[in-house]
């Protein structure tokens, strides 16, 4: 009897031993999922946080080439003003606007 009994210690120790093994690794694999998952919610707000601010930016790009292009169309239709006022009433100077 005494040496079932040594038998099966000799049997069940290690068993425990790799039970409470695998609890150990299951907690910490919990563990990293959990911060994973906070990471990934910061993540997706910095992220909400980029387009938004991209959103403006493009917004305002856009904003900014119309405005530019009114205004090289104005300097293009005054550039053809001076040039046709420079052939009429000749100056010692010549200039060339427009023709972005």
């Amino acid at each position: 009897m005494n040496k079932v009994n040594l038998s099966l210690i000799a049997t069940v120790v290690p068993l425990v031993i790799v039970a409470i093994g695998l609890i150990g690794w299951v907690l910490s694999l919990r563990s990293d999922v959990t911060v994973a998952i906070k990471q990934q919610v910061v993540l997706e707000e910095q992220a909400e946080s980029l387009e938004n601010r991209m959103n403006t930016l493009e917004t305002r790009i856009s904003v900014a080439s119309d405005q530019m292009k009114t205004i090289m169309g104005d300097h293009e239709v005054m550039g053809e003003l001076l040039s046709d006022l420079g052939k009429s009433q000749p100056t010692g100077e010549r200039r060339e606007y427009g023709g972005y």
